[in-house]
């Protein structure tokens, strides 16, 4: 009976690897995923917003085409690394283009999203100071992780990178540490300064609040992919076997920064598969109610339109114009209260009883 072959032992291939590769399989069907996304929001804010300012379209079709490149890459290294280096083991150790797809593209997308806030924040507030700090925030995140992608070229091996060079683990903090720090500034300042200037309109207040939620939302979820894309590699950087799972949160950071910027520009009325629009029950003049679900409850019915006019009638009569006296008042004579000083001075009535025939007025 011929015995099992014995498994064969590479030198430099571990467990850290294995986990690399699966993941970066992973991170680009999330890519792939939240490409689409982004896509469809694109595709409705061309639909909606075709009047927009030239300023807010480059910034739109300009993240979509970053996202594409960022796109090719991830597909481009996961082609390579399980078609074309199939059965290459010391290969799924070579970091290929990761470090211009993750750290280098997504921080060129998070700056641009942060800029955004920042100017949107500056006019809310009037302040430049908050505005200036946000920017310095999102400029040093964006640095950072220019300088980590920079780090990671360097090292070429996922390995190296994992274990001899200290600096990786400082540039990888402050790209995630300040990039989650402007985001938690930016969801703060929107809350704070929007929650300031109620209206008194129930409409302008939900829409207030729902742009609230949004900054939230979108603010949470993109702080909490930075901060466990760092706790992971610096945290756990004495674990390879755990340090690769940054790989994730990391790749979908840009993906997450870019829907975060389109659900932001789509957010308004009449969008395409936009929020609902918020009825205005509140500034309806309609009296006329009908029953609603309830049984001591009455829904107004929505008023279409309103319409103002104006009926002048005019009668005609014999009495020739020669008859009509007129008085010349002078204005010197006019004081506040005028309408005495005139009821004083209205000449005597005339008897006119003689002109006046049925049915027509009598000129006063």
């Amino acid at each position: 009976m011929d015995s099992l072959p014995l498994p064969i032992v590479i030198s430099g291939v571990n467990v850290a690897t294995v986990v690399h590769a699966a993941y970066v399989q992973l991170g680009s069907l999330f890519t792939w995923g939240l490409h689409g996304v982004l896509t469809v929001q694109v595709y409705n804010y061309y639909l909606s917003f075709p009047k927009d300012p030239i300023t807010r379209k480059v910034t739109v079709y300009s993240v979509w085409i970053l996202e594409a490149l960022q796109l090719a890459l991830v597909t481009r290294d996961t082609y390579e690394l399980f078609i074309n280096g199939f059965g290459d083991m010391l290969g799924i150790n070579n970091l290929r283009l990761l470090p211009l797809s993750v750290p280098i593209l997504g921080g060129t997308i998070g700056l641009i999203c942060h800029l955004m806030f920042a100017y949107r924040i500056m006019l809310i507030s009037q302040s430049k100071l908050i505005g200036a700090l946000i920017t310095v925030l999102a400029l040093t995140s964006a640095i950072s992780g220019f300088v980590f992608g920079g780090s990671l070229f360097g090292a070429k091996t996922l390995l190296a990178a994992i274990s001899h060079h200290s600096r990786i683990y400082l540039t990888c903090g402050l790209w995630n540490g300040f990039g989650a720090g402007c985001d938690i500034v930016i969801a703060v300042c929107m809350s704070y300064y929007l929650s300031r200037t109620p209206t008194g309109f129930r409409k302008t207040d939900l829409l207030i609040t729902r742009i609230i939620r949004l900054t939230i939302e979108t603010g949470l979820l993109t702080a909490t992919a930075s901060i466990t894309s760092a706790v992971l590699f610096v945290g756990y950087r004495d674990k390879p076997g755990v340090s690769v799972f940054f790989i994730l949160p990391s790749v979908a950071l840009a993906k997450l920064y870019s829907i975060t910027i389109l659900a932001t520009f789509n957010n308004r009325p009449h969008a395409v598969g936009g929020p609902p629009t918020i009825p205005d029950t509140e500034n309806n003049y309609d009296t006329i109610g009908r029953p609603g679900p309830g049984a001591n409850k009455v829904q107004l019915e929505p008023i279409q339109e309103i319409r103002i006019g104006r009926t002048v009638q005019v009668w005609t009569d014999s009495i020739p114009m020669s008859d009509v006296e007129m008085y010349k008042v002078d204005p010197e004579r006019l004081t506040p209260d005028s309408d005495s000083t005139r009821e004083s001075e209205d000449p005597p009535e005339r008897d006119l009883s003689d002109r006046v025939r049925v049915g027509t007025p009598v000129p006063f």
